[in-house]
C-alpha cells in the first residue's frame, strides 16, 4: 500500500499528522500534509485508510499495491525537507 496527500487540496487541519505521525506530517511553514513512507507497513494499513477517509477535504489518497508495486516505489514526490528522521520528531 502506498498512500498521497493532494497538496493543493489540503486544508492544513494536521488530523492526518495528528493520527499518524510517523507516517503524516505538516510541513513548516504553511501546514500543508506530506507524506514519510514510501510504503506503508501492513500493520498500518486500517490506520491510514482511517485517516483517508476522516480527511475533512478529502486530500488523502491510499493506493493499494501488490508486492511488484512495492519493491519500485520510491519517496512521494510530496516528501521533501528534513528525511524520514523528521517525520519521527
Amino acid at each position: 500500500m502506498r498512500v498521497v496527500v493532494d497538496q493543493d487540496l489540503c486544508g492544513t487541519t494536521g488530523q492526518c499528522a495528528l493520527t499518524l505521525p510517523g507516517t503524516f506530517r505538516q510541513r513548516e511553514p504553511d501546514g500543508v500534509a506530506e507524506v514519510c513512507v514510501a510504503t506503508v507497513p501492513e500493520a498500518l494499513h486500517a490506520a491510514v485508510r482511517l485517516a483517508a477517509s476522516q480527511c475533512p477535504v478529502a486530500a488523502i489518497r491510499v493506493i493499494e499495491s501488490d508486492a511488484r508495486d512495492d519493491e519500485r516505489s520510491a519517496d512521494p514526490p510530496a516528501f521533501s525537507g528534513g528525511g524520514r528522521a523528521a517525520c519521527r520528531e
